[in-house]
């Protein structure tokens, strides 16, 4: 048998539907094998950046393995930044690499290359994946597949990589002889684990003003009873941007998102918790904020992770985990559940009072209107836009967004009430992210309708992908956030240099298309535009009646600002615009965060992070 059937085959079994690539000399083996099959589809893309962000929107959405192959040199370079984006939000994904023949490698001679485009795609690869090797025996390659294969599901999920010569590829196996790779058992410590979680009830049943955060860990891999473990715990709820889908807009429980970019009242009862529940989440400082001492200063804090380095790696640094429970969440809420007894819930009559009282009293995130000001007439409201999207997006509708305003706006804004998921690169946040990403979903057999947000920054790094949503006419509703401009480093310019903008629009460098809508049309898409004059809910009605991709314009004002924003050197409560200290000393229990404290953690944070 050929060694890329036998993959193919590996890859049918596991019920992966399609493979994303861009071919080329040191991979046509691997590209034809899967063309010849009939239960696995090979998807053309236009750059292997996009094949690799393909393959990682497809596992997001599937849960199955993501897959992209290209050739060898600067194909495989290429996936380096989708691997990223699967490599730090633990996606399950695998880059296949076409290499130069074996007679052509340089092996330990000092030479910089020997074949053509022959690069050591291994050691790159290495530091951003959870495994990485090059086929050296054929005999070898049912052995590595299925250890990449399990590698990239056990434990934390993450991206691995095979490199295959050409020779190599086109090589004859027997698959009754080839070697097999046997996955050591778990080794789940159930006493530890249950010791844990009685710990952390005794805690929960002494504090007074707990809060629960949920993260996008709990969808790699998806986690299915947690909400049954959140209602029976009655805790109030805070999400992440990854995890803003997890628990419904409306759900009793839920405060809302905080960090950075946060909401204010998320914030403001993050810092004023006493026990603090970090659950799928890291805590990376566009959570806790730049200065990690500030962050909930009075509380004690639990994190929950299968990576015990993420729990240990705030030591020494401002953030004091008083609990660390290492396990996987999997385990965590099937132990937990089975301890809380149907009597269990605390009512938190007080602690909920007074963020429901905060609510009422801060000033609305919204209203700072689309210039920035209030003044919301002359210019669509991006908020509004949002919205309205959110009431017309199907039920079970996957959202990928991009990155920078476009991604702060959703998720600040987006009400998921109709068991929508919401997906983006959060940690990697490449611009060009979504639309990609929204390909690659778009190829899984159970989605009929998505919707793709995406800045016209980002969409300038993936444009050519247009033509592969027309091409295979997928049904992707492409909203593009118009506002002329990389609109987030703006205001990181206007904050911290005076304005002094460089790159970041037209007069200071940039170039966009003048006509977006000759731009579908060159691409086969259809054009709608939506403005200050849309009637939003009437247009979005018939956008989400149609099935086939659309290009929609969405014209915002240029210099719509994010806010509200957290400047480095202030704790979470102080965002901008300032709320002014009778407010906030009016709202915290907390005391007031020590000003000398900054100096010192200004300085570890230089050094440490």
């Amino acid at each position: 048998m050929k060694l890329t059937d036998y993959i193919t085959a590996f890859l049918v079994e596991k019920g992966v539907e399609c493979a994303f690539g861009m071919s080329g000399g040191a991979a046509v083996h691997l590209f034809d094998s899967i063309y010849k099959s009939e239960s696995i589809k090979m998807i053309s893309m236009t750059h292997e950046q996009c094949a690799a962000i393909a393959a990682d929107g497809y596992a997001r959405a599937t849960g199955k393995l993501g897959v992209a192959i290209t050739t060898s040199g600067p194909g495989a370079t290429n996936l380096l930044t989708g691997t990223c984006c699967s490599f730090y939000d633990s996606i399950p994904t695998l880059m296949l690499t076409g290499q130069v023949a074996t007679h052509r490698l340089k092996g330990d001679r000092n030479v910089r290359q020997l074949g053509f485009q022959e690069t050591d795609v291994v050691s790159i690869f290495k530091p951003i994946t959870k495994y990485a090797v090059q086929i050296t025996d054929p005999n070898t390659i049912r052995f590595h597949l299925e250890k990449a294969y399990s590698i990239a599901f056990s434990g934390r999920p993450g991206p691995v990589l095979i490199d295959i010569p050409d020779d190599l590829q086109r090589a004859e196996i027997d698959i009754e002889k080839i070697e097999k790779y046997s996955p050591l058992p778990d080794n789940i410590n159930e006493d530890y684990i249950n010791t844990q979680i009685e710990n952390l009830l005794i805690e929960i049943s002494k504090s007074k003003r707990p809060i629960i955060i949920l993260g996008g860990g709990l969808k790699t891999p998806e986690i299915n009873n947690y909400k049954d473990v959140i209602n029976k715990l009655g805790i109030p709820v805070l999400l992440t941007w990854a995890g803003a889908d997890l628990i419904d807009f409306h759900h009793e429980l839920r405060i809302g998102t905080f960090g950075v970019y946060g909401s204010r009242i998320g914030n403001f009862s993050v810092q004023n918790a006493d026990l603090i529940i970090a659950l799928g989440t890291r805590l990376s400082q566009n959570l806790t904020g730049g200065i990690l001492s500030s962050f909930g200063r009075e509380a004690k804090i639990v994190m929950i992770d299968i990576d015990k380095n993420e729990i240990n790696k705030f030591k020494g640094y401002g953030i004091k985990i008083d609990h660390g429970i290492v396990c996987s969440l999997y385990d965590f809420f099937q132990k937990i559940e089975t301890k809380i007894d149907i009597n269990y819930q605390i009512k938190y009559t007080s602690w909920k009072k007074w963020i429901q009282d905060c609510k009422m009293k801060l000033p609305n995130d919204q209203l700072v209107g689309s210039d920035g000001n209030g003044d919301n007439k002359s210019h669509l409201n991006i908020y509004d836009f949002i919205k309205e999207l959110s009431l017309n997006t199907r039920e079970n509708e996957l959202i990928y967004v991009d990155t920078g305003g476009n991604l702060t706006w959703t998720c600040n804004a987006i009400n998921l009430d109709k068991q929508q998921k919401l997906f983006s690169a959060w940690n990697n946040t490449p611009m060009g992210y979504s639309l990609p990403a929204s390909i690659g979903a778009a190829f899984s057999k159970n989605n009929k309708s998505l919707t793709c947000i995406i800045g016209d920054g980002g969409l300038m790094v993936c444009l050519a992908e247009l033509i592969t949503v027309s091409k295979n006419n997928l049904p992707i509703k492409i909203f593009l956030i118009n506002n002329k401009s990389h609109g987030i480093q703006k205001q990181t310019l206007q904050t911290w240099l005076g304005g002094n903008f460089v790159c970041v629009d037209e007069p200071s460098g940039l170039a966009f298309p003048n006509d977006y809508a000759e731009v579908a049309s060159a691409f086969g898409l259809d054009y709608v535009l939506i403005d200050q004059n849309t009637n939003l809910e009437d247009q979005l009605a018939r956008i989400y009646s149609k099935d086939n991709p659309l290009f929609i314009d969405v014209q915002i004002y240029q210099d719509q600002k994010l806010y509200p924003v957290l400047k480095f050197g202030y704790p979470l409560e102080n965002q901008m615009p300032f709320i002014g200290e009778e407010i906030s000393s009016q709202l915290m229990i907390v005391k007031n965060f020590n000003s000398k404290d900054v100096k010192i953690n200004i300085k570890q944070t230089k050094e440490g992070w």
